[in-house]
């Protein structure tokens, strides 16, 4: 797992837009603007696939099935929203486990 996983707010979105901007064609990659239509700015389907793999190694988690749609990936905003609560769980979960060894 990634020193990211336990990061969340900027640094979370600024991962996701660079992961995503790796995606896309250089001359789009650096101009993203957090509502940009990402299918406007070339990303492909499989660009898609490869993002959500970036991400998923990236911060170590794995994005729920109900959360791999068309909407997620509609822009960096939408993407960075629903993976922002699935990065806080896993963060929350393994705060808490290395808590409770602490303790014991």
């Amino acid at each position: 797992m990634s020193e990211m996983a336990g990061r969340t707010g900027d640094a979370l979105r600024e991962t996701v837009r660079d992961l995503v901007a790796r995606q896309l064609p250089d001359a789009v990659g650096g101009d993203l603007s957090p509502d940009l239509p990402l299918r406007e700015a070339g990303l492909s389907s499989l660009g898609m696939v490869a993002t959500l793999v970036a991400i998923e190694s990236e911060f170590g988690v794995s994005l729920p099935d109900d959360l791999i749609t068309p909407e997620t990936f509609h822009s960096l905003r939408t993407l960075a929203t629903a993976l922002a609560p699935v990065v806080e769980a896993q963060t929350g979960a393994t705060g808490t486990a290395r808590a409770e060894d602490a303790v014991s």
